[in-house]
């Protein structure tokens, strides 16, 4: 019985020796459990932070970079402000500083002082060589600008009654220097004669009728182009008036060509009040060209 008894407490405590170490099995199990999960809850947490410490960092950078972008850009626009000001007061230092030696030139040329520097001699010299071909063109211009003779063929086309043919000769005109302005126009006197070979049929017969003229007047021209001339005077036994207009080529000859003479192409009229003898009115028109020299 005794012995019975000791295997039971034997048995017994190798039982509860068993379910002991079983529980310290759980526990350890358990607690490795529990050990992993906060593991990885701390590997997520800091994987979290990471990331948060990542995205910080580039808004950070980003922030960054953008100012700097706009520091540079700020500075780039400054710069080429800052740049186009000094060309432009350099540009304006050089025009005055080329006036200020102008006026000096000017003034040195005035007084007929010598001057230093090489290049203010050199451009004086310009200058006055300068003035001096001005001076000689305005005297030549002004001994230019005196008495004109021009001779004109004139052609007849149409004719009165009176001519059995239309009369052809030609007219010399003396242009005086004196004148005077008529709004846009200019008014030159001048005096104006000629002579014309054509015929007149009295009772059936040829006879010669060759008619003169002979006025004082003047012409007017616009634009150096455009002229009208008139004249009043004699044609034929009486009173009459002799007109020419047309163009005149004074700026092609002589301010273009630079020659000695000027042409004047128009249309000629002539009418006379008594051209054929008392109460006996007649006139003709025709083509003129005229030549006119100066002298």
């Amino acid at each position: 019985m005794t012995k019975g008894y000791l295997i039971k407490i034997i048995v017994s405590s190798a039982m509860m020796i068993t379910a002991v170490t079983a529980q310290e099995n759980v526990d350890a199990i358990e607690k490795a459990r529990q050990a992993k999960e906060a593991a990885d809850k701390a590997a997520a947490e800091a994987a979290a932070a990471t990331s948060a410490a990542i995205e910080a960092a580039a808004a950070k950078a980003a922030k960054e970079a953008r100012v700097e972008a706009k520091r540079k850009k700020e500075e780039e626009e400054a710069r080429k402000i800052a740049e186009a000001k000094a060309a432009e007061e350099a540009e304006l230092d050089a025009a005055a500083a080329a006036a200020a030696e102008e006026a000096k030139r000017k003034m040195a040329a005035e007084l007929g002082l010598e001057v230093d520097d090489p290049e203010v001699e050199e451009a004086v010299a310009e200058a006055t060589v300068s003035e001096e071909v001005e001076e000689v063109e305005e005297v030549v211009a002004k001994e230019a600008s005196g008495w004109n003779v021009g001779a004109a063929v004139s052609v007849g086309l149409l004719a009165g009654e009176t001519f059995s043919n239309v009369p052809v000769g030609g007219t010399v005109v003396i242009t005086t220097p004196f004148g005077f302005k008529v709004g846009p126009l200019d008014y030159t006197i001048s005096l104006g004669f000629g002579s014309y070979s054509g015929n007149q049929e009295v009772d059936g017969l040829e006879n010669d009728f060759s008619p003169s003229f002979f006025g004082l007047g003047g012409n007017l021209t616009l634009a150096d182009f455009i002229f009208a001339e008139g004249h009043l005077g004699n044609v034929g036994d009486g009173p009459g008036f002799r007109g020419f207009a047309g163009i005149t080529l004074e700026r092609l000859m002589k301010k273009g060509l630079d020659l000695p003479f000027n042409v004047l192409i128009g249309s000629e009229l002539f009418y006379g009040s008594e051209a054929a003898g008392e109460g006996n009115s007649t006139g003709w028109a025709g083509f003129g060209a005229r030549l006119d020299i100066g002298f």
